[in-house]
């Protein structure tokens, strides 16, 4: 009986590591500022997800004047976007490290906009500057969502 549990356990764990890699978060961590910053400056891609049971999506996160902030470039029904609007509570993740974060649209939207655009332009270069050529930049822009380290 206890190698029957024993193998079931291993295959448990096999299945799980290649159907449901998300479920094997390993730690969150809690960053100051600073700490944060660096953390998204440091890196292109990171991953984002709301709620708990959402799967974790690559994004690209910018900092500006020490806030945080994505954009939507798909348009789906089922987006991350619309996820964080229903739950604002959400996660970074950058290989074994979860941020908790709240996601919200920022009320001075309007006034930053341009500050955000300058962040991916400088971040992403040229890439930024052709893939806004394939979508609205309107919506695109009106689609930005800030993420707030809890």
């Amino acid at each position: 009986m206890c190698r029957l549990s024993y193998f079931l356990d291993k295959y448990w764990r096999w299945i799980n590591e290649r159907s449901c890699p998300n479920l094997l978060i390993t730690y969150k961590k809690v960053m100051n500022k600073e700490e944060l910053i660096e953390f998204v400056n440091s890196h292109k891609v990171h991953q984002i997800r709301a709620g708990d049971k959402h799967r974790f999506v690559d994004i690209t996160i910018v900092e500006s004047d020490g806030r945080f902030f994505v954009r939507q470039y798909k348009f789906g029904k089922r987006s991350w976007y619309d996820a964080f609007l229903d739950t604002p509570e959400g996660e970074i993740k950058y290989k074994d490290i979860v941020i908790p974060v709240r996601g919200e649209i920022p009320e001075d939207l309007d006034s930053i906009n341009q500050r955000i655009t300058k962040a991916y332009s400088k971040k992403l270069g040229l890439i930024y500057h052709i893939m806004r050529l394939g979508f609205d930049r309107k919506r695109h822009e009106a689609s930005t969502l800030e993420l707030i380290p809890v």
